[in-house]
């Protein structure tokens, strides 16, 4: 009965521990964002106002057309992004009397990224996002808020890093 035991619990060991290694398996960098919200950006990318991604933000007023440089997101290295910004109703120029602001966070560690990007608005309406960082793998959220007076509103994005 001693040794019926001790076999169960050797075996159970090994499949824990096999469990445990599979889990710390290295994985590739990133899958590119995907939007959680509406359809893909326009199809002519040769047009002033495509970007890779978009998605339209909390209230529906904005459309935030955005991509990422390098187009997978790395894990732990720096990258950036270009965004314009549009009103949701009218996506054929894009706005530049509002400001934005980018950010990463991981919801379910309760922290952001180690670093503060840099943002610069470009005469075309484009937003250039420069120091991005994702250190750790998982779930992340990007965050575009988009303000306009004292009013600013959020356009979220799921992220897996891997």
């Amino acid at each position: 009965m001693i040794h019926r035991n001790a076999g169960i619990t050797t075996t159970l060991a090994v499949l824990l521990n096999a469990g445990l290694l599979a889990g710390c398996e290295r994985q590739p960098a990133s899958t590119p964002p995907a939007a959680t919200a509406p359809a893909p950006a326009d199809a002519d990318a040769a047009t002033a106002t495509s970007l890779a991604h978009e998605v339209v933000s909390t209230s529906g007023r904005y459309l935030v057309r955005y991509e990422t440089d390098p187009a997978a997101i790395p894990l732990n290295d720096v990258f950036g992004l270009r965004a314009r910004i549009f009103d949701a109703a009218r996506t054929d120029t894009p706005l530049r009397s509002v400001t934005l602001t980018v950010d990463a966070r991981m919801p379910a560690h309760r922290h952001g990224m180690n670093r503060e990007p840099e943002i610069t608005l470009e005469p075309d309406g484009t937003f250039l996002v420069s120091g991005m960082l994702m250190h750790m793998p998982g779930a992340w959220e990007l965050h575009f808020d988009v303000t306009r007076g004292a009013v600013t509103e959020r356009a979220q994005v799921d992220v897996t890093l891997r």
